[in-house]
């Protein structure tokens, strides 16, 4: 049995104890042939050099073009929107486009390390097969940018605001401001869809005392969320398998707390619902920094990377954040096998609680947010 199976066989049999219900077996469980790939596949003999494996760990997929030039004996690539990344690749091949604009399969490590890329794939660019003219994004999801930071305020546009009633295909953004040392509470929200048994999403939502978090207008939310979500474009639908392949971009979305609630129990499926943890264990200055990291990590332009259901999901990028703010020696282990097995517990959400519970990190869940009791502040 491979390494990866048996991972996954550890991560159904851990679904099955805590939900008994459920009645899963390996033989029975729904689309569990699919599964198996789902944790990235160690080639064979990769075992005997782990440690020659280091240094080799890319979780996050990208398709950009852009100038390619060579400084220094370093290759960078220059996109049209101003991003330099240095790239992974041989010096020898990458000579012969030296400052020609070319198309870049690429690989970076994770979500907050971009800086240099794995080329798997440079080629020149052809505007009839790169330069694609893609239906415009969804309108539920916006980037955020931030605007400014001064004497400890951060100034951030693109944020979701809310309504007393939010409407289904309409959206209020804002420009807000975020005072992270107003922070109280550092909540890790999960929100579970079909098939329950395997599948759910995951948010971060920060509570501010008074005044620590408005809009431009001067009006007061509860609460900040982080969702990372798939960044649809119209006509696409979210699906977990499409997931593993390179069909969706991702978008690190900040919204209020009251908006994020009532447009899951309003106008999401009949059985919407959330659970919420408190994030334990976190000092007040790790709290603020945690703010800090989630704004910054969300106005990243993130252009031409990839959502991927397992290594850049919605989950596993809020323990990368929290990863932040630990100490080296607290922080979540991403990889079960460096670099060659992603950690299924800390990627996928029916099992992040748990696991971070196990660490201490979070508390024990809350009760269930529906459509009787939304509206009701967290503390």
């Amino acid at each position: 049995m491979s390494y990866p199976v048996y991972m996954m066989r550890k991560a159904l049999l851990a679904v099955a104890l805590m939900f008994p219900s459920l009645s899963v077996s390996f033989a029975q469980a729904p689309a569990f042939e699919a599964l198996q790939g789902l944790v990235p596949q160690a080639p064979q003999g990769a075992f005997a050099g782990l440690d020659a494996q280091a240094d080799k760990k890319w979780g996050v997929s990208y398709v950009l073009n852009g100038v390619l030039t060579i400084q220094e004996e370093k290759i960078l690539l220059n996109t049209p929107d101003g991003r330099v990344f240095e790239l992974d690749y041989s010096l020898r091949k990458a000579r012969k486009f030296d400052g020609r604009t070319v198309h870049v399969e690429a690989e970076a490590k994770q979500a907050d390390d971009m800086a240099v890329l794995k080329a798997d794939k440079v080629e020149e660019f052809n505007p009839a097969a790169h330069d694609l003219k893609l239906p415009p994004y969804n309108p539920k999801r916006r980037q955020a940018r931030l605007l400014g930071d001064e004497a400890g305020v951060l100034t951030v546009g693109n944020v979701r605001w809310h309504s007393a009633a939010p409407k289904p295909d309409q959206f209020d953004w804002a420009t807000a401001t975020i005072k992270p040392e107003l922070v109280k509470k550092v909540y890790f929200i999960k929100k579970p869809f079909a098939p329950e048994w395997i599948a759910a999403h995951s948010l971060l939502v920060f509570t501010f005392e008074k005044g620590g978090l408005t809009d431009a207008r001067g009006n007061e939310a509860a609460g900040l969320a982080l969702t990372i979500e798939a960044f649809l474009r119209d006509g696409q639908v979210y699906d977990l398998k499409a997931g593993l392949r390179k069909n969706f971009g991702i978008v690190w979305m900040l919204t209020t707390w009251e908006d994020y609630a009532a447009r899951t129990v309003l106008h999401g499926a009949d059985d919407n619902r959330l659970i919420p943890y408190e994030v334990l264990k976190l000092s007040h200055a790790q709290k603020a920094a945690l703010v800090r990291e989630s704004v910054g990590l969300a106005a990243v332009n993130r252009e031409g990377e990839y959502y991927h259901t397992i290594t850049n999901n919605c989950t596993n990028n809020l323990l990368i954040a929290i990863n932040r703010v630990l100490p080296e020696n607290k922080r979540i282990r991403m990889w079960t096998i460096p670099y060659l097995a992603y950690n299924v517990r800390a990627t996928m959400p029916v099992m992040v609680p748990s696991y971070l519970q196990g660490k201490g990190l979070l508390g024990p869940e809350m009760g269930v947010i529906n459509g009787s009791n939304y509206q009701t502040p967290l503390d």
